[in-house]
């Protein structure tokens, strides 16, 4: 999976815009579409108008750990990252009405499955988004209000905790064979 998140003036502005792709194939032509630059290739799919810094920083405040510059030609569009999550699938996102105005979506990220769920609130005036695990519906694993109920919005509030939730199932699985090598060396 690949996490891009395009140039802006601070950091949580280009965080809310985030965006995840399967492959950086995806994202080099979602950018031509984006920022219109049919124009400058001939290339319909625009293979080498953009292209990645050769310096890779990590971003400690995301988990990004392996983050590069995408450019085109010496102009950064944003900054995107294809090793940390290179292990995990995109999910696919099909959302669905749920039949009183609102919006519910099924996924799952590396083996955990999740619903989430987004409607007006009729007597308070704003909208919620609730995100269950599917193996405990009781209480909401994640929850975020004033979402615009439309497709392009749920999809990119579900898109910003795919990459924030695989980043820590990646994280922890990494600690925890890490605590495992210790283990093993000191016996």
């Amino acid at each position: 999976m690949v996490l891009y998140r395009p140039r802006a003036k601070d950091y949580a502005h280009a965080m809310r815009n985030l965006k995840i792709f399967d492959n950086p194939h995806d994202m080099s032509k979602y950018l031509i579409h984006y920022h219109n630059l049919y124009n400058l290739t001939d290339d319909p799919i625009g293979a080498g108008l953009i292209t990645p810094s050769k310096e890779e920083k990590a971003d400690h405040r995301n988990g990004w750990l392996h983050s590069h510059y995408v450019m085109l030609g010496n102009v950064p569009l944003g900054i995107f990252d294809v090793e940390t999550l290179r292990c995990v699938k995109k999910p696919k996102l099909e959302i669905e009405e749920d039949g009183s105005g609102g919006l519910k979506c099924q996924f799952e990220i590396l083996d955990e499955g999740y619903i989430f769920f987004l409607g007006a609130d009729q007597w308070y005036g704003h909208t919620t988004m609730l995100g269950y695990k599917r193996s405990n519906m009781s209480t909401p694993y994640a929850r975020v209000d004033d979402i615009a109920v439309n497709p392009d919005a749920f999809t990119q509030a579900l898109e910003h905790f795919i990459a924030d939730r695989a980043i820590k199932i990646v994280q922890g699985r990494m600690k925890q064979q890490e605590l495992n090598e210790q283990k093993r060396k000191r016996a």
